[in-house]
């Protein structure tokens, strides 16, 4: 499953519209695992964060040389451990998460994996938690940008002050070029893309290195929150600002999953069940 709408089958009914959050007044989206899908979650994020980490044709060619056991190391050293629960194993599967909304249910595409980029397993991954792109097919002057800030806890008010001050400090003003977090960013996904040869790609990205002074190449500030649905409630939300961002550029997004840990683990376990196509 990889397409928008399978990812909308799999939440309940009611989650798949969004609201104006009544203080906040941005488009606000509270997501939602539907129980009777688990099992079929469990598959659709496994394969998403296994490929989030590593491409599926590398993975290929690890079994070529070495066997299941070549591959089987290979999750060892990518994957963050599990005594690392609660900390950047949670992280990590926070922005996967994000992928598969930003991807699969608004139709944005992610071209650069940033989590096949770090250097250190143990430790979160640098810059903008994820940059995605909408990207029209018969008009490519009308394509923008998405910068998503992502935090995951069981705990409800866990990081909710943080990821509004990250993302309002994503259009600080005054700030010299070397410290634009969004021009950092795209040129990151930039040199990727050139790197990888897909010229024509990088081309339609680059121009928004430009994105400070031409605000309307960002579409939408995407801060994301990954809760565990008994600890949730709406009521952490209460008395936030988005500080110097407007309204209609900030989409808020609540994904509530069923026992955060026990699902967290259960996705990475499945996750090293690869088998080749």
């Amino acid at each position: 499953m990889s397409s928008k709408q399978s990812l909308s089958t799999l939440l309940t009914p009611n989650s798949v519209n969004h609201t104006q959050h009544p203080s906040l007044k941005c488009r606000f989206y509270n997501l939602e695992i539907n129980p009777l899908e688990n099992q079929a979650y469990l598959e659709y994020a496994s394969n998403s964060l296994r490929e989030a980490y590593v491409d599926n044709d590398y993975l290929s060619s690890v079994l070529a040389r070495e066997g299941f056991e070549g591959v089987t190391k290979l999750f060892s050293e990518r994957f963050p451990p599990a005594s690392n629960e609660f900390g950047v194993r949670t992280g990590d599967f926070g922005e996967v998460i994000a992928h598969m909304v930003l991807q699969d249910f608004f139709g944005h595409t992610i071209p650069v994996m940033k989590l096949r980029y770090k250097t250190n397993w143990e430790k979160a991954a640098f810059g903008v938690d994820v940059v995605a792109f909408h990207l029209h097919a018969s008009d490519p002057s009308q394509d923008t940008v998405v910068f998503s800030e992502v935090k995951a806890s069981k705990q409800k008010d866990y990081g909710i002050d943080n990821i509004f001050e990250e993302i309002s400090l994503l259009v600080e003003e005054g700030q010299p070029e070397s410290k634009q977090k969004m021009r950092n960013a795209v040129r990151f996904v930039s040199e990727r893309l050139f790197g990888e040869k897909q010229f024509e790609l990088e081309k339609r990205i680059y121009r928004f290195l430009d994105c400070y002074t031409n605000p309307k190449y960002v579409e939408s500030f995407f801060p994301f929150l990954v809760r565990d649905k008994a600890t949730w409630n709406n009521d952490a939300l209460s008395g936030k600002t988005l500080r110097k961002l407007e309204p209609d550029k900030v989409i808020l997004c609540v994904f509530l999953l069923d026992n955060l840990e026990d699902t967290m683990n259960a996705v990475y376990l499945k996750a090293t069940q690869w088998q080749q196509n």
